[in-house]
This record gives structure tokens, sequence and C-alpha cells, in this order.
């Protein structure tokens, strides 16, 4: 960042309200919540994908918290391990030295845009805002990818999310591991718990198949599929059809 940043009364105000209600996030809900609510003040945004690698040789966790509508095929387009755009972005921000990544029309001549700019014209993101956190041998730990953001985007932006980073990071990961000590993990039963007419299905889910679509092309009916995907749902331990397709990605079942 250029310059030195002030921050105002007003936005000393948010700042502290952030924090202060990020130590009390366990559950996903209190996480959107938050997000959709506090976060806003500083960064307002529509998307928020969040990626967590906790290395090891596990898989990548995706997490995304919206309000706003955003179909499956395009929640799946956008975080394709294989040349999706928030795996650009990640890799951006480790090319930038893990500095926060700012993509807007506002700075057009920027290369960081240039390189994203088709994207985010395809997908109706408008603007992109990405901060993450990284251990002591530069490996990203945690990437928190901002869009459909009403505003231009400025180097103020870039120093809320400095700051903010350390909170956000600690509470997904509080969430994360809240989940995992209430209902254990599901990355390691995941595999033995889909079955693989599921994960034909899911493959299908993920391309933006509707019901109808999936059951002329496996040759099973409607109702047969819709069944088959309300276990998946109850499997995965998700709640609807985009969400399942980015867990399903997340634990690299639909690869």
């Amino acid at each position: 960042m250029e310059g030195y940043i002030t921050l105002s009364e007003r936005e000393m105000e948010y700042l502290f309200r952030i924090i202060d209600s990020s130590t009390t996030i366990f559950l996903r809900h209190q996480f959107f919540l938050w997000a959709q609510g506090e976060v806003q003040s500083l960064l307002p945004h529509g998307l928020l994908i969040c990626m967590f690698d906790e290395g090891s040789g596990q898989p990548i966790s995706i997490d995304r918290f919206s309000r706003t509508n955003i179909s499956e095929v395009t929640l799946s387009e956008l975080c394709r391990p294989d040349g999706g755009v928030v795996f650009r972005v990640m890799s951006a921000w480790n090319a930038g030295k893990n500095r926060p990544v700012l993509l807007c029309p506002h700075n057009a001549s920027s290369i960081a845009y240039r390189q994203f700019a088709n994207d985010l014209k395809r997908e109706d993101l408008e603007r992109m805002a990405a901060h993450g956190m990284f251990d002591a041998n530069g490996r990203t730990r945690s990437l928190f990818t901002f869009t459909q953001i009403p505003i231009a985007l400025t180097e103020r932006h870039a120093y809320f999310l400095e700051l903010l980073m350390p909170h956000m990071h600690m509470a997904l990961v509080r969430m994360l591991f809240h989940e995992r000590h209430q209902h254990g993990s599901v990355v390691g039963k995941t595999r033995k718990l889909i079955t693989d007419r599921q994960t034909e299905i899911l493959r299908h889910v993920q391309m933006g198949k509707s019901n109808d679509e999936i059951a002329q092309l496996l040759n099973i009916s409607p109702l047969t599929v819709k069944n088959h995907i309300q276990k998946i749902l109850h499997k995965l331990d998700v709640s609807n059809r985009a969400h399942a397709v980015a867990k399903a990605m997340s634990l690299k079942l639909t690869l």
C-alpha cells in the first residue's frame, strides 16, 4: 500500500464491532450473519468465498456465504481447481507476496485486472477483493475472496483487508473446528458414504443439469434423481445443491 492510511472515528467503531463480534462465532449461521452484517460496514459485498487449507494432504475446504442468488454451475466454475477464478486469484495473491488483491474496473489498466476482466464480466461479479493468511513457510492457510462489490475499490479497502484477515481467519477456523468436534469430520467419511451413482449425479448437478435432464441422461426417473440428491445433501451435511457442489469439489468427489 502506498502512503499512510488513518481510520476515521466511524471506521474505527466499525472495526471494533467486527473484531468484537468475531470472537462469538462458533456456528455456520453465525459466520454468515457476521459476514453479511458487521463486515459489510467496511467491505460491502454480495458473495464471500472462503478457502481453508489444512495441509497434510487434506483437501482444501471451500465455503461460500452469499446474500444473492448464484447458480450451482456458476459456483462450480468459480471454484474449479483447474482454472476457476478463485484458484487463479489465490495464485495471483501468492505471486504478489501475499498482499491484498483488488480487481476493479476503476483500475482497468492494471495488469491484475486485465488478467481477470473477462472472468468478472462473464460471471457478472463486478469487482473482486481477496486476502488471506499464510504460515511461516509462506504456505497459504486461508483465502477470503469478496465479490459482487457495489463500490470502487481503493487502497483503503486493501488496508481494511489487512486489518480484518487475522479475525476472519480465526472465525473460520473456530467454525470449522466446532463443526468437526460436534459432528465429526466429513472428509474421512465422504467417499464411503457417497455411492458411485450419487457421485455421478453430483457431476451432472455441477454442470448445471436439472433433475429431469439427469434422469434422461441416466435413464432413471426424476423422482429417483430427487431422492438421490436428498441423500447427498444429508450425507454431506449441507442444505442445498449449491453447497453440495462446493463441498463435493473441495473433497475432490466430482473431479
